[in-house]
């Protein structure tokens, strides 16, 4: 990695072109230059290639430079959700990372390793916008995802490189192996330790039919995407919302999914719900006007064994009723909203006295009239 190596990449772009770039080496962060042009490189020409790529709960410590996408979004220079860098100006996460549109206070931290300490690498932006998707549904998190600008462009070196991003008739069957990443909970209410390094781990697509069975009838819409491990201890938890996941495509690593909710953290056989990328690729489009990311057609091979699962095929599991969605930011932006999916007659349970006061006069009121 030092000032002294030359490294060859092959870039892949969209449209089966097939580019050769050179290094430009500063010290020991190598630059990553497209020969083909005269203003440095475009986010397309060099997404999802990281050169120091050698893979949260259930997870391993990353090796520096592994995932060079990953960004912290941070509010009062704490870590509260994960993101992708996806061109130079532009991050992708979560929607229900946000209570608002507001910037203020936001802070992107690209580069980093720990979350505590020094970080060579590191480099910081505040936010000049967030965009939330304007269909983002609180209660069932459909279209949990959004969009954030930095207040400034940053350079691509070796530890800040964006990710390519799946295409709109991209395609994950049942199994296809991912990699999720972030600085999450390494287990239900347990924090990850000192120094806090970034974490990976690899799960498998769990098919939407499925993941709709596992997590409760209508919980799952096209816009989702499953993974997991349905023997637990390898999943996404809390302080992983909006972050990665991704799939390798030959040498390529495509975003399939966002981090955005699931029954807890690893726990059998109810795998992590994360938002399906490919679904957003025009709404993406519309709001990155320059330097476009780097949309990839991911298709996987052979029959998706999910298109005639039925639920009686498999396991069944008991979930709260009322769950709070998983991983949610931490620290908790205020006001957070407690997000109850289901309709109840007792206002989601926030009025139950008035309601049995309510129905307590009514009976007597009819006793009176009798």
């Amino acid at each position: 990695m030092g000032g002294q190596r030359t490294l060859s990449v092959l870039l892949l772009l969209m449209m089966g072109v097939v580019t050769t770039a050179l290094p430009a080496t500063t010290g020991d962060i190598t630059t990553i230059v497209d020969m083909t042009s005269t203003v440095g490189p475009s986010s397309a020409t060099v997404c999802g290639t990281p050169p120091l790529n050698n893979k949260i709960v259930g997870g391993e410590n990353a090796p520096a430079g592994s995932w060079p996408w990953q960004a912290s979004l941070q509010m009062s220079d704490g870590h509260v959700c994960g993101g992708s860098l996806i061109n130079k100006v532009w991050v992708m996460s979560a929607a229900h990372c946000f209570a608002s549109s507001d910037p203020n206070g936001w802070n992107i931290s690209l580069g980093r390793q720990t979350l505590e300490g020094i970080n060579s690498n590191e480099v910081s932006r505040t936010v000049a916008e967030i965009i939330i998707h304007p269909d983002y549904n609180n209660f069932t998190k459909d279209n949990d995802i959004a969009l954030l600008k930095l207040s400034s462009p940053v350079d691509f070196t070796n530890y800040i490189l964006p990710v390519c991003l799946a295409a709109s008739d991209s395609v994950f069957n049942n199994g296809t192996d991912s990699w999720v990443t972030g600085w999450g909970n390494i287990n239900e209410g347990v924090p990850i330790p000192s120094p806090q390094d970034l974490q990976e781990v690899e799960v498998s697509v769990v098919g939407n039919r499925q993941c709709d069975c596992l997590n409760g009838a209508g919980s799952i819409t096209d816009n989702m995407l499953c993974a997991g491990d349905l023997a637990g201890g390898k999943d996404s938890c809390q302080g992983d919302s909006g972050g990665p996941m991704v799939i390798q495509q030959n040498s390529v690593w495509v975003q399939s999914g966002v981090v955005s909710w699931g029954h807890g953290c690893a726990r059998p056989n109810l795998p992590g719900v994360y938002t399906r990328v490919s679904s957003y690729q025009t709404w993406i489009d519309s709001h990155i006007k320059t330097d476009k990311p780097g949309f990839v057609q991911f298709i996987s091979s052979g029959v998706d064994a999910d298109s005639d699962y039925i639920c009686s095929d498999g396991p069944t599991t008991t979930v709260d009723p009322y769950p709070y969605p998983y991983p949610y930011p931490y620290p908790y932006p205020y006001p957070y909203p407690y997000p109850y999916p289901y309709e109840s007659i007792f206002d989601h349970g926030h009025s139950l006295f008035s309601s049995v006061y309510l129905l307590s006069t009514l009976f007597i009121l009819m006793f009176l009239t009798i």
